[in-house]
């Protein structure tokens, strides 16, 4: 039975520890991120993904699990659970993001043109 009972806790953390949607302004300097962020946009693709040799320190301190670049933007993958995913978004200079909570992904505004993005699969 106690075994048992390990086995459910393990669990339960394992669960709890994952995914758990947007991101907060104050885990980041913005401003620092913003200036690193710019970089990537020049950097060269791999299909969509962005080589850890081209990210910026200020990046790479944050340890995403993967950059990918899109027509829309760059996506900083910093969490993932199954087919959940969130990270930092920031939008290619002229795009329009519309944010909000019930999109999918969904995108809320964290400051300095920087967004945190939440894919619910």
């Amino acid at each position: 039975m106690r075994l048992f009972a390990i086995v459910v806790l393990l669990f339960m953390l394992f669960i709890l520890s994952a995914c758990t949607g947007h991101h907060d302004a104050a885990e980041f300097d913005l401003v620092k991120l913003k200036e690193a962020a710019e970089q990537l946009f020049n950097a060269p693709e791999n299909g969509n993904r962005i080589e850890n040799q081209w990210w910026p320190a200020e990046i790479k301190d944050l340890k995403p699990e993967a950059i990918m670049k899109s027509e829309k933007g760059i996506y900083i993958k910093l969490d993932s659970f199954f087919v959940e995913e969130s990270g930092l978004f920031i939008p290619s200079p002229g795009t329009t993001i519309e944010p909000g909570a019930h999109s999918d992904p969904s995108y809320v505004l964290l400051g300095e043109g920087i967004y945190s993005y939440y894919v619910t699969g």
